[in-house]
């Protein structure tokens, strides 16, 4: 679960995320208010306030921080999955392609084996 929220925050644009803390900051106020006239006093609701506006904005930098390394891992991820490794790999695992045998001591076998790199076998 807690991984479904990370992906939702690290997806929410920043209108979104400004929306979610305005929702947030109201709901503590009015919880404040209630206290306060319950009796709590002005200094601690101010306090309670503070800290709630001090954690919206921690959520709202890690939220950032995980936006900015989206990209960033998507690339070492794109940079992996293009090497030369990694296709032979996906190549090897395509039953679409015809894989070609060649029989060992003959022509074919010769020029195959002449061929520099990575053979799918």
């Amino acid at each position: 679960m807690f991984s479904k929220l990370i992906g939702l925050f690290a997806c929410a644009s920043s209108d979104q995320l400004h929306s979610l803390l305005r929702h947030v900051y109201t709901a503590t106020g009015t919880a404040t208010a209630v206290l306060t006239v319950v009796g709590m006093s002005q200094g601690d609701a101010t306090t309670i306030g503070n800290a709630v506006h001090q954690i919206g904005d921690g959520i709202a930098s890690i939220v950032a921080g995980i936006g900015a390394l989206v990209p960033v891992v998507s690339g070492v991820y794109a940079m992996v999955s293009a090497s030369r490794a990694s296709r032979l790999k996906a190549l090897n695992a395509d039953p679409q392609i015809e894989k070609i045998k060649t029989v060992p001591g003959t022509e074919a076998a010769k020029e195959a084996a002449a061929i520099p790199g990575a053979k799918v076998t």
